[in-house]
């Protein structure tokens, strides 16, 4: 058996997984956790990482490095997303990173993030008979698959992820009803290649997988957040729907009351519960799944199964 660790470097989490390989590609999860990094604040639309954001990020590795050498895990895979694909001065932080920790970045563009992130849902929740749309929230870009079995039907990634609508909207806490109806007049617009490939494959379920999802059913489930690790579980619509009623009208503090809030959640879960209501509304769906798999475990079963 071998040792692997995923890094899933993305705008707003850097998230970390170490496996022990299993046969055909299966694998045990000897830990995983994250680092808040925000590689987006503050220069997301300006396609630049500010010199506090590369900061964020190198320490966030570096505590990463800490954990991988406990766990005497040799090789290393780190998988960059929307903010690094979007920045200029992304060397800068590449360089940095081969500095101090030896490590190369593989920068992955939207179509290879959607098709790994497909991978890790699907080893987490089987719907064979069905169409399914799965949902990555991230926080530069938001990436859409539809899927059947095991086949990609459609996928696309949307640089509309939280990050940067809380950056083009700076919205108010909390929020006023005029700023959500600007939001969605805006993901409408902006998600026309979407509805088009819905009106095509007409999918029955949302799968979502992301921080975001996972606070979502913390929240339904009212359990503190790492506390009941799962891959898959129900998530039912009007639970969703009771909840996004409650966090739109919430302020921040209020939210950091909440019982299965994560901490790392309380600024960006209202434009998420939005941004989610929006699309099962628009989308007509009646049942969802949440997801805890997504890119590092696609990325981990890919390697496990000595394909990357």
């Amino acid at each position: 058996m071998s040792r692997k660790a995923i890094i899933d470097l993305g705008t707003n989490t850097c998230n970390l997984l170490i496996a022990e390989s299993l046969a055909d590609g299966e694998f045990v999860t000897l830990y995983e956790g994250k680092e808040v990094v925000k590689l987006g604040l503050g220069g997301i639309h300006k396609e630049l990482l500010t010199s506090d954001a590369i900061e964020r990020g190198l320490n966030a590795l570096h505590k990463h490095a800490l954990t991988i050498n406990e766990h005497r895990v040799k090789d290393v895979k780190i998988f960059a997303t929307s903010a690094l694909r979007g920045a200029e001065n992304r060397d800068t932080f590449l360089e940095a990173v081969w500095t101090k920790l030896g490590w190369e970045v593989e920068i992955i563009d939207g179509d290879r993030e959607a098709e790994l992130i497909f991978k890790g849902v699907n080893l987490s929740l089987s719907v064979d008979r069905e169409t399914v749309l799965i949902l990555d929230i991230g926080g530069g870009s938001n990436e859409f698959i539809l899927s059947h079995g095991n086949n990609i039907l459609w996928k696309q990634s949307f640089n509309i992820g939280i990050a940067r609508v809380l950056e083009i909207f700076t919205p108010s806490d909390p929020l006023h009803p005029e700023e959500i109806a600007k939001m969605e007049r805006w993901f409408e617009d902006e998600l026309a290649m979407l509805w088009h490939a819905c009106e095509n494959h007409r999918p029955d379920i949302l799968v979502g997988c992301s921080g975001a999802f996972d606070t979502f059913t913390d929240l339904y489930e009212e359990v503190e957040p790492e506390s009941n690790y799962r891959t898959a579980s129900l998530l039912p619509v009007g639970a969703f729907q009771k909840i996004h009623e409650t966090l739109k009208v919430s302020t921040l503090d209020e939210r950091q009351k909440m019982r299965g809030m994560d901490p790392m959640r309380v600024e960006m879960i209202v434009v998420a519960s939005v941004f989610v209501n929006f699309v099962l509304r628009k989308l007509d769906i009646s049942r969802m799944y949440q997801s805890h798999f997504s890119l590092k475990e696609g990325a981990m079963h890919e390697i496990m199964s000595n394909k990357i």
